[in-house]
């Protein structure tokens, strides 16, 4: 769900909503060490197209990156 309404955010180009319910998912994988999340939160990267220069959204990505599907 988390990751559905980072989606939107993105779609909206909302850097806000995408950061926001975006950060909110990396903790939850971290946490629940959820490949399936993980999965979800790296197509999420593929969309990012022109919010990618925003600099929290950049910041994302990067936490994104490091997150490890088993």
């Amino acid at each position: 769900m988390l990751t559905d309404l980072a989606a939107i955010g993105v779609k909206r180009r909302d850097p806000e909503q995408a950061v926001s319910f975006g950060r909110e998912a990396v903790e939850l994988a971290r946490a629940s060490s959820s490949g399936y999340i993980a999965r979800r939160l790296r197509d999420l990267c593929d969309e990012f197209g022109p919010l990618s220069r925003d600099h929290r959204v950049a910041e994302l990505g990067a936490e994104i990156a490091t997150l490890s599907t088993p």
